[in-house]
């Protein structure tokens, strides 16, 4: 047990180094904070099936008919616009074209249906003159329009979303008036005896039933897809335990630097030993971020408007996995500072690789909406295991035996950077 004094003063001396400065310290802490807490109502809507309206939408309807009446109450149904409706009434002034124009480069609305006066009469108008029927208008007629004005600023499929809903709309104002054109020959005819009569209650002609989202009612349940804070939760808890990289791999390319690691060899204690003790104390900062992070998400979070952090019911499971992202960390960290000859190049390095895996690791972007190509790629980074096993606990209801895998491939990521670090360090002393 003569290597114990050295294990223990490696454990005291790093402990002193944290605590010492104090402000470096609570920027561990505040920072990952700030993110969960920015991220988590920032990301709600878009990660909630039943997200509120995402785009606001003016009907200036001047008809007083059908179409008006149809477009209007369609769009109002639909979840996904903020619908306010301009009715055309008695006395008030048309709304003209450069002020619709205004209200859109303005941003006071990102889409406008602009539909005409006496549409619904132009359309049936039209529909008797495609039938050959007797008009009141004389000549030829032109199609309505309905004009759609939208935010250049939007996304293509986001302005495509409103045209193909808008036609889609259109398409049945037209089914529906051809028929009624067909319905009052066809009571015509049957007066003549040409035709048999109707049935009674026999007033809709469909040739198909109405396709349905197979998936809605389960939308309106809890769904197996992350809320925001528990994918920004453990997702910026996991970056935050990596970035210790930063001030571990300074610390350590340091005291090479000044001697230390050497001095504490020279009381015959195995190089393992005293690297081990040098992180034990990293080891608990990352334990108390990661719970820190987690009473935010369940406490803070609904405070200020977001859904509250569901962590699962199997505590041992957190435990677990937490503590394995801490050794995978803090083993990279390690062999970081062993490869880094100053310590800006531990800061630099290790700052860029912790971001990068990230990335890649659908921390700052979700692995859901990343291409199936970069969806594969999330495996190689260690991060993803992680934050796949906490959505294993949070939203799939798993226990220890459904984290295992990621825990275990945590475990031998930091112990293979440990081994490295350990023989680049072992080198690096023999031969300096």
């Amino acid at each position: 047990m003569n290597w114990f004094p050295a294990l223990l003063a490696s454990v005291k001396k790093e402990t002193r180094l944290i605590l010492r400065d104090k402000e470096a310290l609570a920027i561990l802490f505040i920072l990952p904070a700030v993110f969960v807490l920015i991220m988590s109502l920032a990301l709600e809507d878009a990660f909630s099936e039943r997200g509120s309206v995402r785009f606001s939408l003016l009907i200036v309807n001047e008809d007083a008919g059908l179409v008006g009446k149809t477009v209007a109450d369609a769009f109002s149904r639909n979840r996904v616009f903020q619908v306010q409706v301009l009715d055309s009434e008695p006395g008030r002034t048309a709304v003209g074209e450069a002020r619709l124009q205004e209200y859109v480069r303005k941003g006071r609305y990102q889409f406008i249906i602009h539909i005409g006066r006496k549409a619904t009469e132009q359309a049936r108008e039209r529909a008797k003159k495609q039938l050959g029927l007797k008009t009141e208008t004389p000549g030829s007629l032109e199609p309505v329009t309905v004009r759609l004005l939208a935010d250049p600023a939007l996304r293509a499929d986001h302005r495509q979303l409103l045209v193909t809903a808008l036609n889609r709309v259109l398409q049945g104002l037209e089914t529906g008036i051809l028929l009624q054109q067909f319905e009052q020959i066809r009571l015509r005819l049957a007066r003549l005896g040409m035709v048999s009569a109707p049935k009674g209650g026999e007033q809709r002609v469909s040739l198909f039933t109405e396709v349905r989202d197979p998936y809605a009612a389960d939308a309106e349940r809890e769904g197996p897809m992350p809320t925001a804070v528990q994918q920004n939760a453990p997702g910026w808890g996991l970056l935050a335990m990596f970035i210790l990289v930063i001030p571990l791999a300074g610390t350590l390319v340091r005291e090479q630097q000044e001697g230390s690691l050497r001095r504490l060899q020279t009381m015959a204690a195995p190089m393992g030993l005293l690297l081990g003790g040098k992180v034990v104390p990293y080891f608990f900062v990352n334990q108390i971020q990661m719970g820190l992070i987690f009473l935010e998400g369940v406490y803070l979070v609904p405070l200020l408007g977001g859904q509250r952090l569901d962590m699962g019911d199997a505590p041992a499971a957190v435990a677990l996995l937490s503590a394995s992202i801490s050794v995978a960390a803090i083993g990279y960290g390690l062999m970081v500072a062993a490869f880094c000859r100053t310590g800006e190049q531990a800061t630099a390095f290790g700052a860029a690789s912790v971001l990068i895996l990230g990335a890649l690791g659908g921390i700052m972007v979700p692995k859901q909406v990343m291409p199936e190509a970069m969806q594969g790629l999330t495996l190689l980074s260690p991060m993803s295991w992680g934050l796949e096993g906490f959505l294993d606990i949070f939203v799939r209801g798993g226990g220890v035996r459904e984290v295992l895998g990621e825990a275990w491939r945590m475990l031998a990521f930091g112990g293979l950077c440990f081994g490295i670090g350990l023989l680049r360090f072992g080198y690096k002393l023999r031969h300096n």
